[in-house]
């Protein structure tokens, strides 16, 4: 990255301290020659409205997204960045922070060498899930943690029959599935019981919400191996959402196919080489040490 740069920045509306640092960052880039982008939005929440874009040209020709705010807004950054191939550096201003890279405190110390190039570009897998409905496709979601089928607004057990690389794995009563990427196990998944794997693994996790049976674990699966989920749904007809990374969810009903395979585009994060992802889930998942 040389030269005068389009960067794209995206931020929680609803975290003045996130809104402050998109004002802050968006001086210190201009200051410097670099065109800044914002969603209309953001543009008005900040007073920013030379920077004001539309969402149909806000990364066409991007050069950068840097995405202010914590897990939820990196990953709503990701999912539009990935399919433009743009690289998202992540300053966390919120709590966990768990996707981000650097704080407030020290962004502008390493923007200069982010601007620079002097940084390693992570590709990081996302899971792609097709809805159909008898052979028509209702909608297509990309994410970068996790796909989740859950229950509709009654809250009852769905029954979903889950098939791997075209053998049936089982039958099974949830409160619902989530389907995860390596870069998830570390969220939702990992919540529910799933395991932590490497974010360079090439697998997907199968992970059951609240299973009606204890003999269902959650299971570890190969990308080349094609994953289909059959909606079979309750007794009383309650629609089930599917949610790609916690945001628009998708309502689908039984009979319904679920077709999860990796997505055509990858994730790029922008990473400084501060820490390790060794060193990261000892500090924010806090098993003590140095």
């Amino acid at each position: 990255m040389a030269g005068t740069m389009q960067i794209a920045l995206f931020a929680t509306l609803n975290r003045p301290r996130a809104l402050q640092i998109v004002r802050d960052t968006t001086a210190w880039l201009q200051a410097r020659g670099h065109a800044v982008r914002l969603a209309p939005g953001l543009a008005q929440a900040t007073a920013c409205a030379i920077c004001a874009t539309s969402d149909a040209e806000l990364l066409d020709g991007a050069d950068l997204g840097i995405s202010i705010g914590g897990d939820g807004t990196m990953l709503g950054a990701v999912r539009l960045c990935a399919p433009y191939g743009v690289p998202v550096l992540g300053v966390n201003a919120g709590a966990l922070g768990f996707l981000t890279e650097v704080t407030p405190e020290d962004l502008f110390t390493h923007l200069p060498r982010v601007l620079a190039g002097e940084t390693t570009l992570e590709r990081r897998l996302m899971v792609q899930a097709t809805a159909q409905r008898q052979g028509v496709t209702l909608g297509v979601s990309c994410a970068l943690n996790d796909i989740v089928l859950r229950q509709g607004a009654s809250g009852r057990l769905i029954k979903l029959d889950v098939r791997v690389a075209g053998h049936q794995l089982g039958l099974f009563s949830a409160d619902g599935l989530i389907i995860s990427t390596p870069t998830g196990s570390t969220a939702y998944s990992l919540s529910a019981g799933g395991p932590i794997v490497h974010p360079a693994t090439q697998v997907l996790q199968l992970v059951p919400i609240c299973p009606h049976s204890l003999s269902f674990r959650p299971v570890v699966i190969p990308l080349t191996d094609p994953l289909e989920i059959l909606c079979i749904g309750d007794q009383y007809g309650d629609a089930m959402h599917m949610i790609p990374d916690g945001q628009q969810p998708l309502a689908v009903q039984a009979g319904d196919r679920i077709i999860c395979a990796p997505a055509p585009q990858e994730a790029l994060l922008v990473k400084l080489g501060l820490d390790s992802f060794y060193d990261r889930l000892r500090v924010k998942l806090r098993w003590g040490g140095p």
